[in-house]
């Protein structure tokens, strides 16, 4: 595996196909596919994270292949990626996040169900009054940590409440190119520490991704350890 920076170098900020590219999560996925040389018959094999540095876009990636370097537009820094996990490791980490649960709608049918707004929709059923709500980040921080929490259990890995902030709450709605598919993307940012409970299965976690939404910049978490 490789873990890479790529950075936007200075004049690439006046190229304009550069920013023409940019635009809706789906160009910014089109856009790092990019970077891996093309094999129609190849699966997504990368996960990645956008950030700005300088008010410029830097990507992080995690990936089986190494990218390729685009030097008119890149300054790009890869190395191998095999972290050493030990039972018991406390690691600070980042993560986006499409914070979903998958539920069963009275048609039998199954549909992936923004937690936040489940959240929200259960308390307006439940009658309670509007003005008796949690803040919006009271919810954003209980129920995305409840969801994070059960990640934790299926990828290797503790959590505590005191630990962890969820925040940067957002909601996308683009289309495909075709015009006919509307993506629904909703997303949370987690910093805090962990402690690992099974170093196989975080670190299968680590080169696969958590949640949903891998190809638009979701579930790729950066981990760093601990020193005491």
């Amino acid at each position: 595996m490789y873990i890479t920076r790529s950075c936007l170098i200075p004049d690439a900020s006046k190229n304009e196909k550069f920013w023409s590219s940019l635009g809706t999560s789906y160009e910014v996925h089109r856009l790092v596919w990019t970077l891996f040389p093309v094999d129609p018959d190849k699966n997504r094999d990368f996960l990645y994270r956008q950030e700005e540095n300088n008010r410029l876009p830097t990507f992080y990636v995690v990936s089986e292949r190494e990218p390729e370097k685009q030097e008119e537009i890149w300054q790009t820094k890869s190395m191998s990626y095999n972290p050493l996990l030990c039972e018991g490791d406390r690691l600070s980490f980042i993560l986006r996040v499409n914070p979903v649960v998958t539920k069963q709608d009275l048609d039998g049918s199954h549909h992936r169900h923004d937690v936040i707004m489940e959240a929200k929709t259960k308390l307006k059923e439940e009658g309670v009054p509007r003005d008796k709500w949690p803040s919006d980040t009271e919810i954003v921080q209980d129920e995305g940590f409840k969801w994070l929490e059960k990640k934790g259990q299926q990828n290797g890995f503790s959590i505590k409440k005191e630990f962890i902030r969820a925040d940067g709450y957002m909601q996308q709605k683009f289309y495909k190119p075709n015009g006919k598919q509307l993506i629904n993307i909703s997303t949370i940012d987690f910093n805090g520490i962990l402690t690992v409970t099974d170093p196989e299965l975080l670190k299968k976690a680590l080169f696969k991704g958590i949640g949903p939404a891998k190809g638009f910049g979701c579930g790729l978490m950066m981990v760093r350890r601990i020193l005491a």
